[in-house]
């Protein structure tokens, strides 16, 4: 069957190739990984600037951090190397993602944040981001926005995700497959055509990966197909297209105790005397999603541009859980124009950016019995709509004395529809229940100020606001009912940073500390059987200090040799948060670890070989609002080597990889807030894995 599906696609990408005319210059490729500090350029907030000149905090990961430090082909671990970003898989396939501290409002799922790929929105207009569904082989960078970006963004006070492609190589055609295996069954491989002649750059893959699982009912399988292009239909307009289809199937073994994880970390949840096993219910997520989009960019001249982007998406999803068996069908569309104008003469040099962002939602769920896996008896019939709206400006100006001041501005609008439709017949009858919600109109703005001194290094600070209403899955979810009275969060960040190079480029560094107010902070909540909902907190205070470190050691046989660290500081905690008669004001915030250190070193030798080292602590935090359940201290310690050669038109890449070589119990990625005290959900023991790459190109 494998087979089959490589030769089909083989066929098809031929075809595809075939059939495309081509003419005109090739597109320029995306950065090398091998750039330095004060040469790379960020796309966030539109400004298109060298990092060094960029007045926000922004992580980098590029393709150098995303498909060879680690061997495993998911994005969690290169994430989890970005000071202020905790990425968590609590089994194959389910992620969660928390950007200064934003896990308190993701029990799954990637939510209040953003993402886009170029400016093609990912997140939906219910704030969820099917990140899952993206295959970290297709990606050939990551800009990850820290803290609330809502004057350009929109909705969310965790961050915005900027994700962009492989780099497509100019002038020629390259094809790649590649395979894997590893411990617990793990098995994948991939197929990778891209072409850069002429007018066209032109990417296509399929990749593939299944894996029994460590723990007991944790098995994954994933299929993604995806195709990105960029056209130069003329010498000031540029197409692009970007098309995903994404088959996952995954089992959720649920969470346990801390007695149960003692005692067996490999278990699934067991069965108590009133509710079934995950095993026994087939608990678990079989997902199809598809999404496509189209953008446009038109350059008038070298002033004024315009880019507009257009998408539709779907998803059909079947989640047996252990108390029901959800059938949920979402369809989405949605875009985004962004206009700007560059005054270049004159005594201010100033960029304008204008633009508006419309996201819609159509949600149709069935929740039924759940009867071993198979759905029973319907139980809730419900749809849900929901819509967003955002319009912003922004203007940098270039002041004397080499500052650089940003103020941006942002209107926000969401509302949401919800039906509940009758699923039996009752004497007299039942009608639909119509609800809905809508928040009013919220303006954001952002301002910044930079100084750069010299040409390695900058310091700035930004006072920026954010605005993040409940998620579809928030207002709705898996406990029942819909939640109209939860409020949306308001935060305002304030940050100062500083960030450079020195002893010719070889030290970087770059330092920020921040201080976020959230007001009516939103939490998670579940009741006895495990199914989850939402409350506002009150507010938070969430401060923190972020720093990245390395130094390049420069020696005639290698190409990189690259010791680097990254730290984390946070103190998170309640502020007038009041449960019940209990007064929680004061507890640190559950899920953020006070102290989080990664460290780690990079080769690659000018022969070929390479090898990748990542050491990770995080000292114990709270699980539970009322503090009174800890997290084990994580220590992580990942290593991967390979060799990699080109010999005339071919390349090969064979590497090992070992991960959790310390052999630690621990946890990546827990239930906070889960009843029962149902927090821990174990991380693979030791485990090992080996790949090969063979491309051509021509």
């Amino acid at each position: 069957m494998k087979l089959l599906r490589t030769t089909c696609l083989a066929l098809f990408i031929g075809w595809l190739h075939s059939t495309i005319l081509v003419a005109q210059t090739p597109l320029p490729s995306l950065l090398d990984d091998t750039l330095q500090l004060n040469e790379v350029v960020v796309r966030g907030y539109a400004t298109n600037r060298r990092l060094l000149e960029t007045p926000a905090s922004v992580g980098l990961l590029t393709r150098r951090d995303l498909q060879q430090r680690f061997g495993i082909p998911t994005p969690i671990a290169a994430l989890n190397t970005l000071p202020g970003v905790r990425a968590d898989e609590r089994s194959p396939g389910s992620y969660r993602l928390a950007i200064r501290g934003s896990a308190i409002r993701s029990p799954f799922g990637v939510r209040n944040v953003k993402a886009y790929w170029n400016e093609l929105p990912l997140t939906d207009a219910g704030g969820n981001t099917p990140l899952n569904a993206l295959d970290v082989r297709t990606l050939g960078r990551i800009e990850v926005i820290k803290g609330p970006s809502g004057s350009l963004y929109g909705a969310g006070t965790g961050g915005t995700l900027l994700f962009g492609g492989l780099a497509v190589p100019g002038g020629k055609t390259t094809a790649e497959v590649s395979a894997l295996g590893g411990s617990y069954g793990l098995f994948g491989n991939g197929l990778t055509v891209q072409t850069g002649k002429a007018n066209t750059a032109l990417s296509l893959s399929y990749n593939y990966m299944e894996s029994n699982g460590y723990r007991s009912h944790s098995a994954l399988r994933r299929d993604v197909l995806n195709l990105t292009g960029s056209f130069n239909v003329s010498d000031n307009r540029t197409v692009s297209v970007l098309g995903i289809f994404s088959d996952i199937n995954y089992q959720t073994p649920g969470g346990l105790t801390e007695a149960q994880y003692r005692a067996d970390p490999r278990a699934s949840r067991p069965a108590t005397r009133t509710l079934p096993g995950s095993a026994e219910q087939q608990a678990g997520i079989r997902q199809q999603y598809g999404y496509v989009g189209i953008s446009h960019e038109y350059r008038w001249n070298n002033r004024f541009q315009n880019t507009t982007a257009l998408y539709g998406s779907g998803t059909n999803l079947n989640n047996p859980f252990i108390t029901n068996y959800e059938r949920r069908n979402e369809q989405g569309v949605g875009g985004r124009t962004v206009t700007q104008i560059r005054l270049w003469k004159g005594p201010l040099p100033t960029t304008f950016t204008l633009g508006a962002e419309l996201l819609a939602n159509l949600t149709v769920s069935r929740n039924y019995g759940n009867r071993r896996g198979q759905p029973d008896t319907i139980q809730t019939n419900t749809e849900l709509t929901a819509r967003q709206i955002t319009a912003f400006a922004q203007a940098e100006a270039e002041l004397p004395a080499r500052f650089q001041f940003t103020v941006g501005l942002s209107r926000n609008d969401l509302r949401y529809g919800y039906i509940n439709y009758p699923v039996r017949a009752v004497v007299g009858g039942l009608s639909a229940e119509p609800q809905s919600q809508l928040w009013k109109g919220v303006w954001l703005p952002r301002v910044a100020l930079m100084r750069t001194f010299g040409a390695n290094m900058a310091a700035f600070a930004s006072v920026s606001t954010g605005f993040s209403p409940p998620s579809s899955q928030e207002v709705v979810p898996s406990a029942g009912g819909f939640n109209g009275e939860l409020d949306p969060e308001y935060g305002t960040s304030y940050e100062v940073g500083l960030r450079g190079s020195a002893l010719q480029n070889r030290l970087r560094f770059d330092v920020a500390v921040y201080d976020l107010a959230l007001r009516e902070t939103i939490v998670r909540r579940s009741n006895a059987a495990g199914a989850e909902f939402f409350v506002n907190a009150g507010r938070t205070s969430q401060r923190g200090l972020e720093a990245q470190l390395s130094y390049d050691v420069r020696l005639a046989a290698v190409n990189l040799l690259r010791f680097w660290s990254n730290a984390t500081l946070t103190n998170y905690r309640f502020r007038d948060y009041q449960q019940g008669t209990v007064d929680l004001s004061n507890n640190r915030i559950p899920g953020v670890a006070p102290t989080t250190l990664i460290a780690g070193a990079d080769l690659e030798t000018k022969r070929g070989f390479y090898a990748h080292l990542t050491y990770q602590f995080l000292n114990p935090f709270p699980l539970n609002d009322a503090n009174t359940a800890t997290a084990d201290p994580t220590r992580l310690l990942q290593a991967t080597a390979g060799f990699r050669r080109t010999v005339g038109r071919w390349t090969v890449d064979l590497y090992a990889s070992g991960d959790n070589l310390l052999n630690q119990t621990f946890s990546l990625g827990y239930d906070i807030n889960a009843l029962g005290n149902r927090f821990y959900n174990a991380a693979p023991a030791r485990n090992f894995l080996g790949g090969v790459k063979l491309g051509v190109g021509w």
